[in-house]
């Protein structure tokens, strides 16, 4: 098994890739795509593979941010109580943020 500070560090290294690589990727879709407007954009994204590759996305974000701020404040805020606060609420965040994204892909995909 993975120590800790090592996995993070894997973490951390392929959401990155993986991020980058779909940015990557969705900045073509839209320069080669011809068809405009939202109801066109919405058909793109229903498609199966496109919707997984948008949900890894989304996944892979949270991840990413979540090894990241927990690093900083794990790093720089000393207090006990205060550092497990926020940790706390960056999970809290996150979380909400991700069950939006999900919410929304899931209406797309509707």
């Amino acid at each position: 098994m993975l120590a800790t500070g090592l996995r993070a560090w894997v973490v951390q290294r392929f959401s990155a890739v993986y991020l980058a690589g779909f940015v990557f990727y969705a900045l073509a879709a839209l320069a080669l795509r011809t068809d405009e407007g939202h109801d066109a954009w919405r058909a793109w994204l229903a498609e199966p593979v496109h919707w997984i590759a948008t949900l890894v996305f989304i996944v892979a974000l949270l991840m990413h941010a979540w090894v990241g701020m927990r690093d900083v404040l794990l790093d720089y805020v000393r207090p006990l109580a205060l550092r497990l606060l926020l940790l706390a609420l960056v999970g809290l965040v996150l979380g909400f943020s991700g069950l939006l994204a999900f919410h929304a892909l899931l209406g797309v995909a509707a």
